[in-house]
């Protein structure tokens, strides 16, 4: 991660020097569900020609372009051309092909890495703060995000709390994932990191012997229906986490984001009304 996020800051800087040159950009559209987030909470909703239509999901998304009333695209070449936008964001995936049209039209194209940890959210944060001419806003969403981390660092829960962050198909996040991180800002103890094999697929009887204190759940995975829904309600799950299962918002396996710091927290307060209800 940290190599291609170095790439993407060392290619950018042509670009957010010559947007320093000629003003920030006006009219800025995203192509990305994470981008989208930094945007809505950057801009003005007079200067986001448009974001992803992942946006429009709330179990995806921390802000909703609905909510914030901003028009959505899909990301085909077609739109871009036709809203003509002073400056694209996009995710590392974008093609090649996207970035050759987009170069020979002479829309400026950033692209942004995943972040993966809150170094890495810092980086991100500014680059996109700097490129859309609102330093100051992004270093606010930092100064938040670090004053969060530090009180939950100084505030640590009074016991070791051990959880599943259980996923679709009965996977388990790994160590060094979003996930992790935002969990361990949290005060808990990722279950990868107490297992021999700190990543993979565990069936039923595999997690209810590795015990841990508390089985964590996609929000909008827990609620669709299917086997991810019915693994959820199986009954020796029901009684033996009664209490002991809290959901989170999904947009937090995608996205790092300066909120990521207030979801830890959010996390935190989840987790210890969860612990106090019942013992394991």
């Amino acid at each position: 991660m940290r190599k291609p996020l170095i790439a993407v800051l060392a290619a950018a800087l042509w670009l957010t020097g010559a947007a320093a040159a000629q003003g920030p950009p006006r009219r800025v559209m995203s192509l990305n569900l994470c981008t989208d987030q930094l945007l809505l909470v950057l801009l003005p909703r007079e200067r986001i020609t448009s974001v992803s239509f992942l946006s429009l999901a709330s179990q995806n998304a921390l802000l909703t372009a609905e909510a914030a009333g901003v028009p959505v695209n899909y990301g085909s070449l077609e739109e871009v051309f036709a809203e003509r936008p002073d400056l694209v964001i996009a995710g590392t995936a974008t093609t090649a092909t996207t970035r050759t049209l987009l170069n020979r039209s002479n829309i400026p194209l950033l692209q942004v890495s995943p972040a993966e940890n809150f170094e890495q959210i810092r980086a991100v944060t500014r680059l996109v703060s700097r490129a859309v001419g609102e330093d100051a806003k992004g270093e606010a969403l930092l100064a938040h995000m670090d004053a969060t981390l530090a009180e939950l660092k100084a505030n640590p829960p009074a016991r070791r709390i051990v959880v599943a962050g259980w996923e679709s198909a009965g996977e388990i996040p790994a160590r060094g994932t979003l996930f992790d991180e935002v969990l361990t800002a949290a005060g808990a103890v990722n279950l990868a990191s107490t297992l021999g094999n700190p990543a993979g697929v565990y069936d039923l009887e595999q997690l209810l012997l590795a015990k841990p204190d508390v089985l964590a759940f996609a929000d909008s995975a827990a609620a669709r229906p299917g086997l991810r829904s019915g693994q959820v309600q199986h009954p020796i799950l029901r009684k033996l986490y009664a209490g002991r299962q809290i959901a989170y918002p999904e947009t937090l396996l995608a996205c790092g984001l300066p909120q990521s710091a207030d979801a830890a927290k959010s996390l935190r307060e989840a987790l210890l009304k969860a612990t106090a209800r019942a013992a394991p």
